[in-house]
């Protein structure tokens, strides 16, 4: 299909250009640093129940690391990725081949998201190399499964990052868009949840227990927060992943925890916390597309 020879191409620049090798390598310190001082602090050998234990705090400790550079390096290669051919005019020659707008759109994506996926992939094997030979099953899983939530990370935010680039003008226009909504994800959605849920309580007589609900739901349609909080899910119970996001580390808010109850509703179990972080990928993409094919080149 004519989508795979775009997503090739654009593959192929990237390891001639050396970011799969650039990108490989940071992750590989990123991820297999810290695993390193398992070694270094002489704990963990050949002990699967400290090896259990260090696997946890590793997914603990990198968490907050990986939602912050994960999205920031999936901007920064997907967010020019169609508006730089826009202005350069090898889009007009892409196009002049038999690839359609959404063709080109597409095999971005899907080169982009190899691009950012496959270093993680590396990242992770060398951090497995040191974290799993000693480690029980259950560690084991909930190591591949963060590591599968990590690229899932990336990859969402190339989709978003190649759909503003879409819908975009100029690189100008998709770095504003791209930047402008990884600081509302990463700085001002927590808080803006948290005043619009107490809005809802003191103007319109909200109760506690809903002004909760109604807060996490908000907090959840976030990305990155989904992401988080899928993660807290491997580590501990899904309610206890949820009150996560009202507080810090473990540190819970207990009003919360005491008007979240012990029930979670189904809108906020994993499934559709998942399939609300995978919207944040088809939604932009598909929308960076339809507008892509108004444009005038």
């Amino acid at each position: 299909m004519s989508y795979r020879a775009v997503a090739r191409k654009d593959f192929q620049d990237a390891v001639r250009s050396r970011w799969i090798w650039a990108l490989s390598a940071l992750f590989v310190v990123v991820f297999a640093g810290p695993a390193l001082f398992r070694y270094t602090l002489g704990i963990g050998l050949g002990d699967a129940a400290e090896a259990t234990g260090i696997i946890v705090l590793f997914i603990q400790f990198m968490k907050e690391g990986t939602a912050v550079l994960v999205p920031i390096i999936a901007i920064v290669i997907g967010y020019a990725s169609i508006t730089r051919e826009r202005e350069s005019g090898t889009l007009k020659l892409l196009l002049s081949l038999p690839h359609s707008r959404a063709d080109v759109v597409l095999g971005k994506v899907i080169g982009r998201s190899t691009v950012v996926a496959l270093p993680i992939v590396i990242g992770f094997l060398a951090a497995g190399i040191v974290l799993i030979p000693a480690a029980s099953t259950q560690a084991v899983g909930r190591f591949v499964a963060f590591a599968l939530l990590t690229v899932l990370l990336g990859i969402v935010f190339v989709g978003l990052a190649v759909g503003i680039s879409a819908a975009a003008e100029s690189d100008r226009q998709a770095m504003v868009g791209s930047v402008g909504l990884f600081i509302l994800t990463n700085v001002f959605w927590g808080t803006a949840a948290s005043r619009i849920a107490s809005g809802l309580q003191e103007y319109a007589g909200m109760g506690v227990q809903r002004r909760y609900l109604v807060e996490l739901g908000i907090k959840l349609l976030n990305p990155i927060a989904a992401y988080k909080t899928l993660v807290d899910s491997l580590l501990s119970t899904q309610m206890e992943a949820r009150q996560q996001l009202f507080g810090f580390f473990i540190f819970f808010d207990p009003a919360a925890a005491d008007a979240l109850g012990n029930e979670l509703p189904v809108a906020f179990t994993d499934p559709v916390v998942a399939a609300l972080l995978a919207l944040w990928f088809v939604v932009p993409v598909y929308v960076g597309m339809e507008l892509f094919e108004r444009h005038d080149l």
